[in-house]
């Protein structure tokens, strides 16, 4: 602790501060400590989110490159059908194929996000215990 500055050191000296100071100085304590937890959680955020966005661009570059992929796949398919059907039966083929597996997609996304409880519930269950811990040690 004799490193760090912001840490008082206690003395065997007797304490003339009357109670009022005292809590003064707890309550002065306890704003610090907050105050350092929450500089500590902004720049562990901050640091997070640089890692999250990198990863996004590699992300989002394999997304347009299977994209593509995909869109190149249609095109051999509609070109091997081509060879036993007129093209643009066989264009429409994929294209109807292609919107029925869109639309079952759509469907399950849908329907996983309706199971979705958006409420952050374990949070709002610790903030209410830490309040009647508080109230029961307040009072």
């Amino acid at each position: 602790m004799a490193d760090r500055p912001d840490v008082q050191s206690h003395t065997d000296e007797p304490d003339n501060r009357s109670v009022t100071e005292i809590i003064h100085g707890i309550l002065l304590d306890v704003q610090n400590i907050i105050q350092a937890e929450i500089r500590l959680a902004r720049a562990e955020i901050a640091q997070k989110t640089g890692q999250l966005k990198n990863a996004s661009v590699f992300l989002g570059i394999a997304a347009l490159c299977g994209g593509l992929g995909a869109a190149c796949l249609v095109v051999t398919c509609i070109a091997a059908l081509a060879l036993v059907m007129p093209l643009w039966l066989a264009a429409l083929l994929i294209g109807i194929g292609l919107c029925g597996l869109a639309g079952g997609a759509f469907v399950l996304g849908r329907t996983r996000i309706e199971q979705v409880d958006p409420a952050p519930r374990r949070t709002v269950e610790t903030l209410k215990e830490d309040l009647q811990w508080a109230k029961h040690h307040i009072s």
